[in-house]
């Protein structure tokens, strides 16, 4: 490893244990835990992407990617992973700790999943493909860093648009309300975006900008939540217009 790699080996380490301190539920008392499905849930979705990420270093990644890189890419990914997704995602006013855990808000959870779930697709796509195809240069940890952030980003950025065109607070319908319609739109929406974005970043390096054209399709998404979106102060009681709008969500991304 060169002297850089081992800076960011360092930088990703110190990231990954504070944000495991951020979110951890371990000091909690027992009865927090006790019956509840949402910290497994998030765990659950943080395996989930460390898996994805051990598969596509073993079959897509860079030819390069061997041996001692293999572990270094897999801490820059359980970083990012608990960093930009478990921890950042509480940015949003929704909390592990207090919500998934102490109040044992199930829809707290599914939210958190999906964007932590959502960062490692993003991330596993980043390394997917070789650094530069069209030569022997092995390229580096920013290429992949700098792709995983383009989609990472778009995907952040979308979901912020898509909670703001919500007819109610969604900080009250997730924490006070428990509402799981706005919790499992919000995480279609989520992993959709993320599934585009994963797409977008994934495959060999041709420049920065190859791939992008999926961003169009999350703006359709957004269109679409504006006519499928329930009006304003009146609720979607049956539960038709939000399922018909995650189902549309993951048809696009999957279609694409």
């Amino acid at each position: 490893m060169s002297s850089d790699e081992f800076v960011i080996a360092l930088v990703a380490l110190f990231a990954a244990v504070a944000s495991m301190s951020a979110t951890s539920v371990n000091g909690l008392h027992p009865l927090c835990l006790e019956r509840n499905p949402g910290p497994g849930l998030v765990r659950l979705a943080v395996i989930g992407s460390i898996l994805w990420l051990i598969i596509v270093l073993q079959f897509f990644g860079d030819p390069s990617i061997v041996g001692i890189y293999v572990w270094f890419y897999l801490l820059l990914g359980y970083a990012v992973v608990k960093g930009f997704g478990q921890a950042l995602v509480q940015i949003s006013g929704v909390s592990m700790r207090v919500d998934v855990a102490e109040r044992r808000n199930w829809a707290a959870a599914v939210f958190i999943a999906a964007f932590t779930f959502g960062t490692g697709l993003i991330f596993g796509g980043s390394l997917w493909g070789e650094a530069d195809p069209n030569s022997d240069y092995e390229g580096g940890w920013w290429i992949p860093l700098g792709f995983f952030l383009q989609g990472w980003l778009v995907m952040a950025a979308m979901l912020t648009i898509y909670l703001v065109r919500e007819p109610g607070r969604f900080r009250t319908g997730i924490l006070q309300q428990r509402n799981m319609s706005e919790a499992t739109g919000a995480a279609s929406f989520t992993l959709s975006t993320a599934v585009l974005m994963t797409n977008a970043v994934a495959g060999d390096f041709y420049g920065w900008t190859e791939g992008l054209k999926d961003i169009g399709l999350v703006a359709g998404m957004l269109v679409a939540h504006e006519f499928l979106r329930p009006p304003t102060g009146v609720p979607d009681t049956g539960g038709g217009r939000r399922a018909f709008e995650c189902v549309l969500y993951l048809l696009l991304a999957v279609l694409n």
